[in-house]
């Protein structure tokens, strides 16, 4: 138990943007049009719908939201989310990793998919890591809003200026 005389340290996290702070369902970082300027329609629909010649609307959805949440886990150490207007490098970014989960759905990743995933996540890390940084109107979290720390705690007792004389 913490007495009067205890020093305790409290962290603050102040301004630390979160998934939690966007629902996944306001706002995505590519379209299935994007998705569709990459792969022709009769293979999305194979990627997604059991028997169709029309892709899933909601599994493309589910896809672009689950990289929606990644791109956010990632930049959300540095930047204020969501990112408005969205860079399109985040937009590219989205697009592969929303197709990487489509074909890892099926079980089947082309290997270039995966280098294009593995690439991008690459990228990702290293943009939190503050070792590359997004092009466009991004705004930056700055250090402080980040982590605030302070020590809290009784005045002290014992002194140079007290304990001079022993």
């Amino acid at each position: 138990m913490l007495g009067p005389g205890s020093r305790t340290l409290r962290t603050a996290w102040r301004g630390l943007p979160g998934i939690s702070e966007r629902r996944m369902t306001d706002m995505a970082y590519c379209s299935e049009s994007d998705l569709l300027q990459m792969i022709p329609q009769a293979e999305l629909a194979e990627l997604t719908a059991e028997s169709g010649e029309i892709p899933d609307s909601q599994v493309v959805t589910e896809a672009i939201q689950r990289a929606g949440g990644e791109i956010d886990a990632y930049l959300g150490a540095r930047y204020r989310l969501p990112l408005s207007p969205v860079p399109d490098q985040v937009k590219g970014l989205a697009v592969d990793l929303a197709l990487y989960h489509l074909y890892a759905r099926r079980s089947v990743v082309p290997p270039v998919r995966r280098q294009r995933y593995e690439a991008a996540v690459t990228f990702l890390r290293q943009v939190a890591a503050g070792l590359a940084v997004l092009e466009g109107e991004g705004v930056l979290v700055s250090e402080r809003e980040r982590v605030a720390s302070e020590f809290v705690g009784a005045p002290r007792i014992f002194t140079r200026t007290s304990q001079r004389d022993w």
